[in-house]
């Protein structure tokens, strides 16, 4: 084809056609200026298929973390809820110490050890979209803002849950190891049949001390439940987000 075009111009110079071999030119260049504009669109086509392919990829991989995320999510805010309310109870029991007799109504609200369940996501999906760049096939702005910012959400987390654990060992089981035998609470305690050394249940509940104590885990118990609540809202968009993306 190259032979053809070169053995025209050849011949129009050689005739002295000038006029002709101009246009003739002219006509060349635009033949493969065309060419090569449809080679560029024939690769940005080709490419817009692949990055739709891998898009979906993406896409089903994180939709597949976030959903198990929620699952391990509502998990987690389950047994801190019931610690917390059992922080509740304990305090309620404080207020009402002089009218309670039984001693297992104080071991209920002081063998749960529910002092800081964390949530541990799983983000392999997501780091890997981000580190391979992925992430940057997502059309939607908010999902991609939600998706980079997950990880330092969840992190934040982390300073509540620690707080509360922290203060769980310390003030918080060390005031109640003071005053009760370890082996009289827990249900799966190996030895419930009882100490030589009795407890003092009575004692624990009327100590000024474990009224703070038990306050401040209300509130650090409460300040985490609401750190997992803005978490779980966040996932829940991430997800009904991605949807959206998956039927585009």
């Amino acid at each position: 084809m190259i032979k053809f075009f070169r053995k025209i111009r050849y011949d129009l110079m050689e005739k002295n056609k000038t006029g002709k071999y101009l246009k003739y030119a002219v006509g060349e260049i635009i033949l493969v200026v065309i060419g090569i504009l449809i080679a560029i669109q024939l690769n940005e086509w080709r490419n817009d298929i692949v990055n739709t392919k891998q898009k979906q990829k993406v896409l089903l991989a994180l939709k597949t973390d976030f959903e198990e995320n929620l699952t391990r999510l509502d998990t987690v805010y389950y047994h801190q809820e019931k610690s917390f309310w059992k922080f509740r109870e304990s305090r309620d029991l404080i207020d009402s110490i002089n009218y309670v007799t039984d001693n297992t109504v104080f071991k209920e609200n002081l063998g749960h050890g529910g002092y800081g369940y964390s949530f541990s996501p799983i983000n392999g999906a997501l780091r890997s979209a981000i580190s391979s760049g992925d992430i940057h096939l997502i059309n939607g702005e908010r999902l991609t803002k939600l998706l980079f910012s997950w990880e330092d959400l969840v992190i934040d987390s982390y300073e509540e849950v620690e707080l509360l654990r922290s203060y769980g060992t310390d003030p918080y089981v060390h005031l109640i190891n003071s005053y009760v035998q370890a082996r009289e609470l827990g249900e799966k305690s190996p030895n419930r049949n009882g100490s030589k050394h009795p407890s003092n249940f009575v004692g624990l509940y009327k100590d000024p001390l474990f009224e703070n104590s038990t306050q401040q885990m209300i509130y650090y118990s409460y300040q985490y439940m609401e750190e997992l609540k803005v978490i779980r809202i966040n996932n829940l968009e991430i997800v009904e987000l991605i949807e959206q993306e998956l039927k585009k």
